[in-house]
């Protein structure tokens, strides 16, 4: 994986950059700042042994002068970054600074300054509250993380109490008075922190704390005497009194110095991590966005050379653009987190979860093989029908298709792989709500592979009608079958090979490469012209089935165009009916209501097509004047053997003849089948049981669409049921 470092780089602006610089330039401010300070030592020894001559006098203003110029550095990087942590450690380095001179006595002059004699011992108390208060505020903006997880929020405010009392002890407390109360507070102070300390260490380690707390024992150390009782035990006798104080001085001052710039580097790369985190993840959702999710695929790949197996999931939320449209985006974004949540919470390490689209979700799911794969799917299907997600009191079943494909050859571009996944999903949501295709590497799957990209590279050049062509399935009219000859026209195409390609693979590429609208104007056109040409011998068609794209829909130079066509063809216009999906018709219910009041303007119908799926009410209905509801069909191609979708299918037809339109059912396979929807009503029937798509010339030699139906037993039926051949 890329270093964040290197990777925020290409992407961060100029002066987050010099920022960078000036952090890296203070990070090692502690090491300067101990050096600059050794010609204070060297004076302090070679020309002062005793400490208190004026040799010393020198080393305290070349002192004072070395902290003022680092304090006002500070201050100045604070001014840069807005940073509070810096001015609470200039005034810490300023204060640790003249605690050691009123230690020493030496507190009695500023800079070569005397101070008014009146005035030191105030002074002097207020050096001693100040630097409590600096100290424990510096401690608590150092590690204000660690101590967030500890949870010690009353034991932090106590440890502001002796500092408080010290400040408020100033003016009232005489100076001997105050240096034993300033014992006791900082005795309650120590043991405080100690136990503050030890609960970060427990719950979050931090070696900066040890660090801090270690400069903190010098300060003490030198103010209580224990250093200069350890110089002499220990016959130290070249550090005097002025040496040790000022060495504890320097060393304390360095080490929460290192403390300070070490934190800066973790906000830094803190800051850093969440901005490549940023650049790689849906802030929406907080997964991998589009180019989080071909990094990672990029990565999975390289794995597949070592032997990692790598599969990819597609996941569509189907019902999520229902719930915008009906509830509103805020609702749908708060459905879509909670979805994303729940298929979170089932992957592994290694397995990731981006988001592709509106509500489209990619499984990225690295060293995993295609059989645990396939187990995954399940859980994760099995999860979200297991329990609804909610809209503020109410609940809403999930419904999701999902495509996931076995990945095996590394040198396949992220974008193929992320085509494939959308493919098998597609596939899936063609089965039915609520299933799983998956495409394992095979040779097969490879040549439909193929064969998709190759209409992409084709149609990105712009769309061209080579070796596309049309063709009619008939629609069968169960209340006056003999006199009608309506049919849907279809398009299908042949590859190099003479081969059909699939249709889904046609309008798939044909929305990827976004030359959709131009695929239905052609349509739409070379349907026009058929039947204009035609007309005469099309006594018994009463209309003309066309679906209609949803990305067409929402081209407005398309829409212009396809009106102005109409109108050319006006005298023919009444024969079609526009297919819309409901999903599609949800989108924009006013544009769609709009649009259709158009088209009944110049006599063309409109049927709602994939009625009934996936969705939780039907209110909508009230505001698209629709002609027709065409069935969804996977209710039809699975009631014969469940009652429950025959119940359903029963109140479609119902709905639809109550509000004065027609009920069309696709996908019908069998007599059984047809024999079922006779009993319930249905106006009109579609598929293999009457017929298969037909050649063009074929709906021009036929009278009725009896004329093509093959299975006796079928036209018995009709014969006997549903009237008498004229």
């Amino acid at each position: 994986m890329q270093n964040p470092e290197s990777d925020i780089a290409r992407f961060a602006p100029d002066p987050l950059r010099l920022f960078d610089r000036v952090l890296r330039a203070l990070t090692y401010v502690a090491l300067p700042a101990a050096v600059s300070f050794l010609p204070v030592l060297s004076l302090l020894i070679n020309n002062d042994p005793q400490g208190f001559g004026p040799g010393s006098f020198h080393a305290i203003y070349m002192l004072e002068g070395g902290v003022l110029t680092l304090s006002l550095t500070l201050l100045l990087f604070a001014a840069i970054s807005r940073k509070w942590l810096y001015v609470l450690f200039a005034g810490w380095l300023i204060g640790n600074l003249r605690i050691t001179a009123t230690s020493m006595g030496w507190d009695m002059q500023w800079l070569g300054q005397d101070i008014p004699v009146a005035a030191l011992p105030y002074i002097r108390k207020l050096t001693c509250a100040l630097y409590y208060l600096l100290t424990f505020t510096l401690f608590t903006e150092l590690f204000k993380t660690g101590l967030a997880k500890t949870r010690q929020t009353g034991l932090l405010r106590l440890g502001m109490v002796p500092g408080i009392v010290l400040l408020a002890a100033v003016p009232y407390v005489p100076y001997e008075h105050f240096l034993q109360l300033m014992w006791w507070m900082a005795a309650a102070g120590v043991f405080i922190a100690a136990a503050i300390i030890y609960r970060v260490q427990v719950v979050a380690y931090s070696s900066d704390m040890l660090w801090y707390s270690a400069g903190m024992l010098v300060v003490i150390a030198a103010g209580t005497g224990v250093l200069e009782a350890l110089s002499t035990l220990i016959n130290l006798h070249i550090l005097n009194t002025a040496c040790i104080h000022i060495a504890a001085t320097i060393v304390s001052s360095a080490l929460i110095a290192l403390v300070v710039t070490e934190n800066e580097r973790s906000e830094r790369n803190k800051t850093i991590t969440a901005l490549v985190t940023l650049a790689d993840h849906d802030p929406l959702t907080n997964t991998l966005n589009q180019r989080g999710i071909e990094k990672r695929t990029r990565n999975a790949l390289h794995g597949l050379s070592r032997g990692e197996p790598f599969a990819m999931g597609y996941l569509d939320f189907g019902s999520l653009k229902t719930v915008n449209d009906l509830y509103g985006h805020t609702t749908g974004d708060d459905v879509l987190r909670q979805a994303c949540a729940r298929v979170s919470a089932k992957l592994e390490s290694g397995q990731f979860l981006g988001r592709i689209g509106g509500s489209e979700l990619i499984l990225l799911l690295c060293n995993t093989f295609i059989d645990d794969a396939q187990f995954l799917a399940h859980a994760i299907m099995n999860d979200l029908q297991a329990s609804p997600c909610y809209i503020g009191t109410r609940t809403l079943q999930l419904n999701a298709s999902m495509g996931l494909v076995e990945v095996a050859n590394p040198k396949q571009p992220p974008q193929e792989v992320i085509l494939a996944a959308a493919r098998a999903c597609r596939l899936a949501r063609r089965n039915g709500v609520n299933q799983i295709v998956v495409h394992e590497y095979a040779d097969i799957a490879k040549a439909e592979h193929s064969q998709e990209f190759q209409l992409l590279r084709e149609f990105s050049t712009g769309f061209s009608p080579r070796n596309l062509f049309l063709v009619m399935q008939p629609i069968m009219s169960l209340k006056n079958p003999f006199n009608s000859l309506d049919f849907e026209v279809l398009l299908r195409m042949r590859d190099a090979n003479g081969k059909l390609v699939p249709t889904n693979t046609i309008i798939a590429a044909a929305e990827e490469s976004g030359v959709a609208p131009a695929l239905d104007k052609w349509i739409i056109q070379t349907t026009l012209e058929w039947l204009d040409k035609h007309q005469g011998q099309l006594g018994n068609t009463n209309f003309i089935c066309l679906n209609m794209n949803g990305m067409s829909l929402n081209d407005q130079k398309f829409i212009d165009e396809f009106f102005s066509l109409l109108q050319l063809h006006r005298h023919i216009a009444h024969l079609l009916c526009i297919e819309i999906t409901e999903s599609v018709a949800l989108k924009d219910l006013n544009d769609i209501h709009t649009f259709i009041e158009q088209l009944h303007s110049i006599g063309v119908r409109v049927a709602l097509d994939d009625f009934g799926a996936g969705y939780t009410s039907f209110s909508y209905l009230k505001q698209l004047p629709a002609d027709a509801l065409k069935i969804d069909g996977s209710f039809i191609q699975s009631m014969t053997a469940r009652p429950a979708d025959v119940a359903i299918v029963e109140a479609i037809v119902a709905l639809a003849h109550n509000l004065g339109m027609q009920s069309i059912a696709e996908w019908v396979e069998d007599c059984a089948t047809l024999e079922t929807l006779a009993r319930l009503g249905v106006d009109y029937v579609q598929g293999y049981a009457v017929s298969h798509p037909k050649d063009p010339k074929e709906m021009l030699n036929a009278r009725c669409v009896v004329d093509f139906i093959d299975d006796e037993a079928t036209r018995a039926f009709i014969s006997e049921h549903l009237g008498q051949e004229a």
